[in-house]
């Protein structure tokens, strides 16, 4: 007579990769992928390299869509984004000491006579009102340069001011898309807010500087 074999202890089912697709966005895979990847490095950088110079759309943008996909990668991309912008703005400021004029689209006369006040009385810490003045980077970073307030000066305290602020932004993007982990399949519900948001925002404050 055969011994009863012991019952096999229940197995957990695997999640069915449907299941597991119903609860997150293939867009938001796909950024995730860039975030965590050279490219995505590579991209925050140089959108803040390019904001700082002419390219009007910041760069805590991109980080709004890279940092909330993967958060992992949040503080590279935020350091490299600042590190980007602190470099673009050197660069402004050298390309504006020999006297050469890059567009700066959606500026007003205001703000440049503003930035013009601002720098007269603070010298190049002056950039330290750009965060909360709704005044483009690349302005103070002209302004600088055709002053000659010093670049190594300028640079310090862009990174004081500038730097800060994005890498603020960006960890406090990561810590919300952390944070959301289980709304991943609203990715796309909410880059179409935050770039509703920015587009709204921005035209209000150029509107304000006329």
């Amino acid at each position: 007579m055969r011994e009863p074999r012991a019952a096999e202890p229940l197995k957990a089912e695997p999640l069915k990769k449907g299941a597991r697709a119903a609860d997150d966005s293939a867009l938001r895979v796909r950024a995730a992928r860039l975030a965590s990847s050279p490219y995505g490095t590579a991209l925050a950088a140089g959108w803040g390299f390019a904001e700082a110079l002419s390219w009007p759309v910041l760069p805590e943008v991109a980080l709004a869509a890279l940092c909330v996909a993967d958060p992992r990668s949040g503080p590279r991309l935020a350091a490299s984004a600042a590190a980007g912008s602190v470099a673009g703005g050197a660069v402004a400021y050298s390309l504006a000491r020999a006297g050469v004029d890059v567009p700066a689209p959606l500026t007003t006369d205001r703000m440049r006579t503003a930035v013009a006040e601002q720098m007269a009385a603070e010298g190049p810490h002056g950039v330290r009102h750009q965060p909360l003045a709704g005044i483009p980077y690349k302005l103070y970073a002209a302004r600088a340069g055709r002053d000659g307030l010093g670049a190594a000066e300028f640079a310090k305290a862009s990174a004081r001011a500038r730097g800060t602020r994005i890498l603020t932004a960006g960890l406090a993007l990561a810590a919300f898309g952390a944070a959301a982990r289980g709304r991943r399949r609203h990715y796309p519900a909410y880059l179409a807010a935050v770039g509703a948001g920015f587009t709204g925002a921005l035209a209000l404050i150029v509107r304000g500087w006329r």
